[in-house]
C-alpha cells in the first residue's frame, strides 16, 4: 500500500460568515465532528472546498487550520490539499504553500482552461513536470465535471502513476468501469485508487478500488466507513444494503444543489456555519433546504445510531 493508505478521506468545505469572510471557528469545529469517525483523513481546498473563490492568503490560513485542528482531535488522520490551478508552475508553488503548511498531499485536477490545445501527452508532461518539483505525494483527481469535459483516459492515468511521486487517484468521473480497468493495470503497492462519490463506492470496492473520497462524507462520514468495513469483513449482504441507503441522500446532499446544499444541511443539523458560499454560488432557498433535509433524514439518523455505537 502505498503512503497515503487507505479508506475515507472526506472533502470538507471552506465555511465562510455573513461577509463572505473566512469562518476558521466553523472549519474547526467540522473537524472535530469528523475526527472521530473512522475516517482516514481530510481533503482541504478540494471542490467541496471552493478553492477556485479563495485567494493565495486565504488558501494557506484554510490549510493550517485543517492541520491545527486535525492535530488537536485526531493526529492520525492524513491531510490532503487541494492545489489545482493552470499552469505546472503555479500548481507547483501551491503545493509548496501546502507542504509548508503542513499538508502530507496535494490533490491535483488536470488542467483544463485551454482545453482544445490539452493533448494526452501535454496532460503526461503537466503530471510529470508537477511530480518532478512537489514536495509531497500527488493525487490525481480525475472529475471531468469541473474541467470542461477534459477525462483522463486509463492510458494517461497508468502513464502518469507509474511516476514515485504520484500516489493515488481519485475518480469524480463516474464510470466503474473504467475504474476496473485501471484496477487491472496499476500496482496497488504504489497507486491507491479511490472512488469520487458514495454512490458508485461498493461497486468500485468489489472491482478493487480500496477508499472513497465523498462530499456527502461531510454529514454521514461513519456510514462511508460502514459500506467499507463490512465489505472488508465479507458482509456484502450488509454492505449492499447500506449502500442503497445512501444513494438518494448523497445526490440530494451533493448534486441537487451542489455546494449550497451541503452547506445548509450542516449548518440544519451540525448547527456551525451559515450556509454561506462565495458570491456566484448563492445561498439556497428554504424550500430547497426541506427538500434535501427530507432526502438525507434516514441516513443522517442512522449515522448518529452508527456513531454512538
Amino acid at each position: 500500500m502505498t503512503s497515503l493508505g487507505h479508506g475515507v478521506f472526506v472533502p470538507v468545505p471552506t465555511f465562510f460568515d455573513e461577509y463572505e469572510d473566512l469562518d476558521l471557528e466553523a472549519l474547526d469545529k467540522h473537524i472535530n465532528f469528523l475526527a472521530r469517525s473512522g475516517i482516514a483523513g481530510i481533503v482541504v481546498l478540494g471542490s467541496m472546498g471552493e478553492a477556485v473563490s479563495l485567494t493565495e492568503d486565504e488558501r494557506k490560513q484554510v490549510i493550517q487550520q485543517c492541520i491545527v485542528s486535525v492535530k488537536k482531535y485526531n493526529p492520525q488522520l492524513k491531510v490532503i490539499a487541494g492545489t489545482s490551478s493552470q499552469s505546472a508552475r503555479v500548481t507547483v508553488a501551491y503545493i509548496k504553500d501546502a507542504a509548508e503548511a503542513g499538508a502530507g498531499f496535494a490533490l491535483v485536477l488536470p488542467p483544463s482552461f485551454y482545453k482544445g490545445n490539452i493533448t494526452e501527452d501535454a496532460l503526461c508532461q503537466f503530471y510529470t513536470a508537477v511530480a518532478d518539483e512537489s514536495p509531497i505525494p500527488i493525487v490525481v483527481y480525475n472529475y471531468p465535471g469541473v474541467c470542461q469535459g477534459l477525462d483522463l483516459s486509463v492510458k494517461v492515468l497508468v502513464k502518469i502513476t507509474k511516476h514515485k511521486n504520484i500516489v493515488g487517484v481519485k475518480g469524480t468521473d463516474g464510470n466503474v468501469g473504467k475504474m476496473a480497468n485501471l484496477v487491472q493495470q496499476t500496482n496497488p503497492k504504489e497507486v491507491t485508487l479511490l472512488a469520487g462519490s458514495v454512490d458508485f463506492f461498493l461497486p468500485e470496492l468489489l472491482y478493487g478500488v480500496v477508499g472513497l473520497i465523498p462530499g456527502a462524507g461531510n454529514v454521514f462520514p461513519t456510514l462511508c466507513v460502514k459500506v467499507q468495513k463490512f465489505f472488508e469483513a465479507g458482509m456484502l449482504n450488509e454492505a449492499i444494503a447500506l449502500q442503497k441507503k445512501l444513494v438518494e441522500a448523497d445526490d440530494a446532499l451533493c448534486r441537487w444543489y451542489g455546494v449550497p446544499g451541503a452547506k445548509s444541511f450542516i449548518q440544519s443539523r451540525l448547527g456551525y456555519g451559515q450556509g454561506i458560499c462565495r458570491n456566484p454560488l448563492q445561498k439556497i432557498s428554504e424550500i430547497h433546504a426541506a427538500e434535501i433535509e427530507e432526502a438525507v433524514d434516514e441516513a443522517w439518523k442512522l449515522e448518529l445510531i452508527y456513531r454512538h455505537q
